[in-house]
């Protein structure tokens, strides 16, 4: 609370005390009443300016990785963590977990999410349900190994710290945490959604490669 609404509170306070104080008409009071609560109002806003204002000022310090993350990409899958605490050990500790858990997240979200492009003998609902299970028991045992910082920062806002942290896992560390569990239920259909997944992404770097090519060539041109 700044200096001019600490003495705003305390004219409404030493008002309040007058008022009843004394003999008024209803009329007065009435009149009194409305500039308290005029003065609360006034009062209110500038609480709320102020809190904008650290606000804005909190999000410029956010890193842009923060508000967009990356893209799965050739190099891999990310995760992004977030956290505050008034130690700054603590803060990055629980941002890297958090990160940790983004990529757990991702991990199960790609590999399911391409059991859309497989079709079996005994497909159904039951079929999707059993995968989707496995996916999520292997996400959950597997401690999750290989992953690296790609970024982090560390900023103080209003008494304490704030941790952001990205980090990434590679295919090839996805790819071995898989072989670990060749023999959980599912392994086949996961291996191979793993597989078009990698396919899929490192064809989308291709394509965008050649298209920037092409560009630099007609602009050359």
């Amino acid at each position: 609370m700044n200096m001019k609404v600490a003495i705003v509170v305390s004219a409404l306070s030493i008002g309040l005390l007058g008022g009843c104080a004394s003999n008024q008409s209803a009329l007065d009071l009435a009149e009194q009443q409305a500039e308290i609560e005029a003065e609360r109002a006034e009062m209110l806003a500038e609480l709320m300016e102020l809190k904008n204002e650290q606000l804005e000022e909190s999000l410029s310090n956010v890193p842009d990785w923060v508000i967009e993350p990356p893209k799965p990409d050739v190099a891999g899958i990310y995760g992004v963590g977030v956290a505050e605490s008034s130690n700054v050990a603590v803060v990055m500790k629980k941002a890297r977990l958090q990160a940790e858990y983004e990529l757990a997240a991702q991990m199960k979200q790609e590999i399911s999410g391409l059991d859309q492009q497989f079709i079996e003998d005994s497909s159904g609902n039951d079929a999707n349900l059993r995968f989707q299970s496995a996916v999520e028991r292997f996400v959950n045992s597997v401690e999750i190994a290989g992953q690296e910082i790609v970024e982090q920062e560390v900023d103080v806002s209003n008494g304490k710290y704030d941790g952001y942290v990205l980090m990434r896992l590679s295919f090839d560390s996805m790819e071995r945490m898989l072989e670990e569990r060749n023999n959980m239920e599912g392994y086949d259909r996961m291996k191979a959604a793993f597989k078009e997944l990698r396919e899929r992404v490192e064809a989308s770097k291709q394509s965008t490669s050649v298209l920037a090519d092409s560009v630099e060539t007609t602009e050359g041109a």
